[in-house]
């Protein structure tokens, strides 16, 4: 496991991610695991576990100012 903590870019499809950009490399999204969300003070934060490929991938989104954030990034 390594923690990330840097910003992505995430395309969606009715709010469920298809694929992601970082490091300007794509990832296609193959499959989406848990999504839960909370609150960070006032802020609504949703964190998605995805897999791309043989990457197990933990996406958080920020619902205030819009930002995505590959937080943790495991080899399968």
């Amino acid at each position: 496991m390594r923690n990330i903590s840097e910003h992505v870019n995430v395309i969606l499809r009715d709010n469920i991610p298809l694929s992601m950009t970082w490091r300007n490399r794509d990832y296609k999204i193959t499959k989406v695991g848990l999504h839960h969300d909370y609150f960070e003070g006032k802020t609504l934060v949703h964190i998605f576990s995805v897999l791309s490929d043989d990457l197990f991938l933990k996406l958080k989104f920020n619902s205030k100012n819009l930002t995505w954030n590959l937080m943790e990034i495991y080899q399968t």
